[in-house]
Formats: C-alpha cells, sequence, structure tokens
C-alpha cells in the first residue's frame, strides 16, 4: 500500500513540474512573437509627394510613421496622457500651460544657472529649446549644446518668442508663406512672391512640422511670450460667439520681408493701387512688426464642430470651420484692404463697413488689447508686449525646429 502511494505523490509531483514548465514556455513564446513584426500585417509607408494634392491630405488624416513619431528631444517627467474622462481645463491664461511649448530665442541671451551666478550658454536669434517651468520673469529651459550635452537653465521671457499652437491649440493655423505665398497687389500676381513657399518648416507640401505635444503636423508660429496671452482672449472672445481666429503668420523672417517690399516696388505703376496710403503701409521696408515679434495677421471663421483633444492631463479643443468671406482675401496688398477710410481716420472702409465678420474680427482683437494696423484689416499689433522688451529682434534668422512635448502634470 505504502509503495502504491509512494508512487501516486511522484507521479502528480512529475505532472505538476511538466505543467509549471509548460506555462513557462507558452509565456515566453507569446512574448518573443509579440516583438517580432509580421509582414502581412505591416503598415505601407504613405509619403508627401510633391504637387499630389491628394496623397498629401491623406497623410494628413493618418498618424505618422513609428520613423516620424519617434521621440526627438526629452519630455518633461510625468507627460503621459490620461483618458478624456480623467482629463480637465488648464486654469491659466493660455489654453495649455507653457511648460512642454517650445519657445525661441529673439535676441542673443545668456542662458544662466539655477542662482544667476554663471551662463551656461548663449543662444543666439532663434535658437529653440524646451520650456520646463515658468517663475515670475524666467523661463526654465532644456536645450543640447553644440557638443551634444544637455543643458537646463534660466533664461528671461520677455525677449522669448513661443510657439502659438502649443498654447492655444484651439485657434486654426495656415501659414500660406510656409507652402505657396497668396500675397497679391490689386489682385495680381506679384513675380517670385505669390504662389512661392516663401520659407519652411520641413519638406511637406504644406510645411508643416511634427509636433509630439499636439500629436500631428501643425505649423510653428512664433510670437513675443507677452502677446499670447492677449491673442488667446481674442480667442475667447470670438469662441463664446462661435467663431475662431485664423492665424495666417506670426513671426516673418527679414529675408522674406525685404523680397515682398523689392518684387512689390519693382512692380507697374498700374498694379500699385495704394490710393492715399504709400507702399510701406502695406509691406514695411527693413524691419517690420513681425520681425520684432509682436503682430499677426489673422482672419476669422465660423465654428462648425468641437473635437475634444488631451494632452499630458489637460483637454482643448480642435475646430472643424468654414473661413468668412471677408473684405479682400488676406495679403492682398491695395487700398481695398484698408481697415479705415484713411490713415488719421477711425471710420471702417466701405469694404469693412460691408463686412460683418471684418467688424466681429475688429471687436475680439481689440477687446483682448491688440491694436490694429489702419491699412490691413487682418493684421493686429501688441504694443504692451514691445514695450516689455529691452533689444528688439532683426528678425534675420530662420525658426525650423519644434521641440514641444506634452505638458506635465
Amino acid at each position: 500500500m505504502r509503495s502504491i502511494i509512494t508512487a501516486a505523490t511522484y507521479l502528480l509531483v512529475g505532472c505538476s513540474v511538466i505543467l509549471i514548465l509548460l506555462i513557462i514556455f507558452v509565456t515566453f513564446k507569446a512574448q518573443v512573437f509579440d516583438r517580432i513584426p509580421i509582414d502581412d500585417d505591416k503598415q505601407t509607408e504613405t509619403r508627401d509627394y510633391p504637387g499630389n494634392a491628394e496623397v498629401s491630405e491623406v497623410w494628413e488624416d493618418m498618424p505618422p510613421t513609428s520613423e516620424n513619431n519617434a521621440a526627438t528631444h526629452p519630455v518633461p517627467a510625468g507627460n503621459s496622457s490620461v483618458n478624456a474622462a480623467e482629463s480637465v481645463e488648464y486654469e491659466g491664461i493660455l489654453e495649455l500651460p507653457v511648460n512642454g511649448a517650445t519657445g525661441y530665442a529673439s535676441v542673443e541671451m545668456k542662458v544662466h544657472n539655477d542662482d544667476l551666478s554663471e551662463a551656461l550658454a548663449v543662444l543666439k536669434p532663434g535658437d529653440g529649446f524646451m520650456v520646463l517651468r515658468e517663475y515670475e520673469s524666467w523661463w526654465q529651459i532644456y536645450l543640447k549644446s553644440g557638443s551634444g550635452g544637455e543643458i537646463i537653465g534660466w533664461v528671461r521671457h520677455n525677449l522669448c518668442f513661443i510657439n502659438l499652437p502649443d498654447v492655444i491649440p484651439s485657434i486654426i493655423y495656415n501659414n500660406t508663406n510656409a507652402y505657396g505665398s497668396v500675397f497679391l497687389a490689386n489682385g495680381e500676381t506679384i513675380p517670385n512672391v505669390t504662389g512661392k513657399r516663401l520659407y519652411s518648416y520641413s519638406g511637406r507640401n504644406d510645411g508643416k512640422a511634427y509636433n509630439e505635444r499636439l500629436q500631428k503636423y501643425e505649423y510653428i508660429v512664433p510670437v513675443l511670450y507677452a502677446m499670447a496671452p492677449k491673442i488667446c482672449a481674442a480667442q475667447k472672445y470670438a469662441l463664446a460667439a462661435g467663431d475662431t481666429l485664423v492665424i495666417y503668420e506670426g513671426f516673418r523672417p527679414y529675408e522674406v520681408q525685404q523680397l515682398v517690399y523689392t518684387e512689390v516696388n519693382r512692380l507697374p505703376a498700374s498694379q500699385k493701387n495704394f490710393g492715399s496710403w504709400s507702399q510701406s503701409w502695406f509691406i514695411a521696408y527693413g524691419k517690420s512688426n513681425h520681425q520684432i515679434g509682436y503682430a499677426m495677421d489673422a482672419s476669422l471663421a465660423r465654428v462648425v464642430e468641437t473635437e475634444e483633444k488631451v494632452t499630458g492631463r489637460y483637454k482643448y479643443r480642435q475646430l472643424t470651420y468654414f473661413e468668412y468671406t471677408m473684405p479682400t482675401a488676406i495679403h492682398e496688398l491695395s487700398v481695398n484692404s484698408a481697415l479705415y477710410a484713411s490713415s488719421g481716420s477711425r471710420t471702417y472702409s466701405e469694404g469693412v463697413r460691408n463686412c460683418a465678420p471684418a467688424q466681429s474680427l475688429q471687436s475680439y482683437c481689440i477687446s483682448a488689447g491688440l491694436s490694429p494696423l489702419a491699412s490691413e484689416w487682418w493684421h493686429f499689433n501688441d504694443e504692451g508686449a514691445r514695450a516689455g522688451i529691452t533689444t528688439e529682434s532683426s528678425g534675420n534668422f530662420a525658426v525650423t525646429e519644434c521641440f514641444s512635448a506634452s505638458p506635465s502634470h
């Protein structure tokens, strides 16, 4: 009897060992095969072929390939997005917090250590970085040094640009100068300008750069940081009325400004329809407000649909829209685009008097503290932001890279 029990015991132990080994083998096999790509299920790469608008539009709606979506810059701690149910509205002067946003030096500036006793690096105009946090008049920033090292230090943010889509993502951004300029003079094309890509942020047809913070391709639209809250306030006024701003341009490189001025200046007299205004009212010679960073060109659209998105722990809105018909096409350089009847008048021009959306655009922006340009219904300045800078940007540089990441918790 004892031998029978002993044999049964050995048999039971042996079966248990075999079962355990079988479980381990199956688990290991599953983990290994989970890591092996299967060719049959591999997604075909979609490329943005020049001149093929249909392909470009398809790419826009598709997630980037794993290569394009790979993180290229470090992300602040705690950046992983929560689900929509757990997300919250950001309570601040912008739609999203500044941490994780891309900033740019507008002038040469020092990056200081924590006690401000030492310069860790010197930024040149146009150099980009990631903002880690804000403290009073300072930003703590992250950047890579020329030797490949990492630098975390402090800069004065009054001399910095902020990338608007990172902090006001509900606005529609359509930087036509980054893919096909719509500048016209008296309704006619301008040689070497109209339809040309005057600058760009990528090799894509639309010129957009991939923004990891927003998980999509978007334009880089820099303005002085002090201007951003006023633009956000104007957007809030617009959204409350069922409208949205459509920003066509913030910062514009100096060489582009000069190109447009020079080509307009070469036009025949018959195409220079400036009325009582001079050419410089429509395209300034030399440095303009766009290069300094306190100007934006904007139109207005009606909101059709709102979709909720999440980055970090914060929710924000992404809009579907249709753009209103305005007094003229944007960047039409002629008297027809004038906001006021004359430079010394505050009476709307006939075109603006007959266009309710143009008047609404003025109302939203002026109520937010922005100043309109008398000669262009689309142009707004922030005189307060300009007053807060000690050194004006020359604008003689290009901004090409986005360093944005999700805001931390």
